[in-house]
């Protein structure tokens, strides 16, 4: 279970919920208001005259379906009847042998369930194709047939009719009549109940689906008009307004989906997920920080703390959050956790931990180019430069090209591996992609330096070429112009036997640093 202060602030709650019913528990999970629904329960679970194994069973729905399979998992076990008469007793079983990814043993309790109803309990079939495609598809045809043999025993039932739409759309990659058979099933169910909101909401999702944002609000709104105060809607429509980059309806749904369900962690996360989307980072960082005031342990509020701080380069904070995640007893990581726990070692300098980081995010995305790049650079860091050379042709080969700056670091490594053919031709497509930089130039220079012979002044174009750009700066490139203007210098002395423009080109080194001793000692030998 996630957090046991949390089941007991819910059955604090529960405890103030009166008057209501299994029926209630159902509609609400129909609605997928999963937080009211685990209130609703958890006051049954404490009514002596309830079924407390039935109970438990959808409590354990009711958890799976919001993402807490391990909750999920005790209330399972908590339904077992020592007579094994009871037929949701062998579905739990079954969900059980599911989640463990045990088909063939989840077959086998839900034959024995069908048995114990005798097959001719609307319900159980319902329950059984259910459990085979939430919260996960695992086998849709399993879904769709149990379904459809609860509705030949229920045809008025509206919660089957949903759950079936449902289960056809989970086929639309392969059967282009899914979405039609979808529409048809919550239209049924709109027929039955006029005011089923939730219908008007499943038919909202299938124009989202069809990237029909304009009707998708239209039905949004229809399911609004039914009941205002109805939750989902409200993100619903968050979401739409976010597909129509109308970002100011999109916050201002979100945060009536949040007031809508005081106590519901997943809805303030709801929030953070789309202003991080939408880049709001000062927005995330303040929801997380105002979420953990009253959860000071809600993973999901410190893992959207941890993204904005980096997002808005404050490193250390997000360093030192991230790293505290890491270490908290029984924590699970998502993707995402390491690619930013990874980013934020490397940009703290803490490349041991960057470098284990990326190698997990990479594990669990191999073909992220933007990960390669980062991972590579942060390679270059701690001075693993044959692994940093290797990571940039990994991401040349997959994502066809580099950036500039990858290009920079790249030949950076082929320099320092003393690799001057690569490194020269490195720097020249960095000076194709930016060449108004300087740096280019420059390290383009240094890498002539091991080309060919000294005598011969290779390295003489780049620096000049640096020296054009980088004095326009100032005093910013002070060191790198300094050798730019001795090598120039030494040109004319040497090889153009020009005194009179050495002597100009080490004097302006000389303003830079006035005791630069390789212009002064060159300075003494002009006569």
């Amino acid at each position: 279970m996630k957090n046991v202060i949390l089941v007991a602030l819910t059955l604090f709650i529960a405890a103030h919920v009166s008057g209501q019913t299994l029926q209630d528990a159902q509609r609400e999970m129909d609605n997928e208001n999963y937080f009211k629904a685990k209130q609703v329960l958890f006051k049954l679970l404490n009514d002596g005259t309830s079924n407390k194994s039935e109970i438990a069973y959808y409590l354990g729905n009711a958890y799976l379906k919001s993402d807490d399979a391990d909750s999920a998992t005790i209330f399972y076990k908590m339904v077992n009847d020592p007579d094994a008469k009871f037929a949701l007793n062998y579905v739990a079983k079954g969900r059980i042998s599911l989640l463990q990814k045990n088909k063939v043993d989840a077959k086998l309790n839900f034959d024995k369930a069908l048995q114990y109803s005798k097959f001719k309990n609307a319900t159980i079939y319902f329950e059984i194709g259910d459990a085979y495609f939430r919260p996960v598809a695992i086998d849709v045809n399993e879904a769709i047939k149990n379904l459809k043999a609860a509705q030949d025993l229920d045809g008025k039932n509206t919660s089957i009719m949903l759950d079936l739409g449902d289960a056809y759309l989970e086929n639309s990659a392969t059967d282009p009549q899914a979405g039609g058979l979808a529409m048809t099933q919550y239209q049924n169910a709109r027929g039955i109940n006029k005011n089923l909101s939730i219908a008007w909401i499943k038919e909202g999702r299938l124009d989202v689906r069809g990237q029909i944002y304009d009707q998708a609000i239209d039905v949004f709104n229809k399911a609004l008009q039914i009941d205002q105060n109805y939750p989902i809607v409200h993100k619903e429509l968050g979401e739409a307004y976010y597909l129509t980059k109308n970002y100011d309806k999109m916050i201002s749904e979100f945060q009536k989906y949040i007031d809508l369900s005081p106590g519901d962690t997943k809805a303030r996360v709801g929030l953070l997920e789309m202003l991080f989307r939408n880049k709001a980072y000062d927005r995330v960082a303040d929801e997380a920080t105002k979420g953990l005031k009253n959860s000071p342990n809600n993973i999901d509020y410190l893992r959207f703390l941890i993204y904005a701080n980096y997002e808005l380069k404050r490193y250390k904070d997000g360093s030192d959050a991230a790293n505290n995640l890491f270490s908290l007893n029984g924590f699970k990581a998502k993707p995402r956790d390491y690619i930013y726990a990874a980013r934020l070692a490397g940009a703290t300098g803490d490349t041991t931990r960057a470098m284990n980081y990326f190698k997990v995010a990479l594990s669990n995305d191999s073909a992220n180019c933007d990960l390669i790049g980062e991972y590579a650079k942060v390679l270059f860091s701690a001075k693993h430069y044959d692994e940093s050379v290797a990571q940039y042709a990994l991401k040349k080969a997959k994502c066809n090209e580099l950036k500039t700056l990858e290009l920079y670091y790249l030949g950076r490594a082929y320099l320092l591996l003393d690799d001057s053919i690569n490194a020269d031709t490195t720097f020249a497509d960095f000076i194709a992609k930016s060449p108004t930089t300087p740096d280019g130039y420059y390290w383009r220079a240094r890498t002539n330096l091991k080309i060919g012979k000294a005598e011969d002044f290779g390295s003489l174009p780049y620096y000049q070429k640096y020296i054009e750009i980088a004095a326009a700066a100032g005093t910013k490139y002070k060191d790198n112009l300094i050798e730019a203007y001795d090598y120039v210098g030494a040109y004319y002395l040497i090889k153009e036997k020009d005194k009179a423009k050495a002597k100009e080109t080490f004097n302006k080194a000389l303003e830079l640093d006035p005791n630069d001793e390789n212009a002064l000692e060159f300075l003494k030998s002009i006569k």
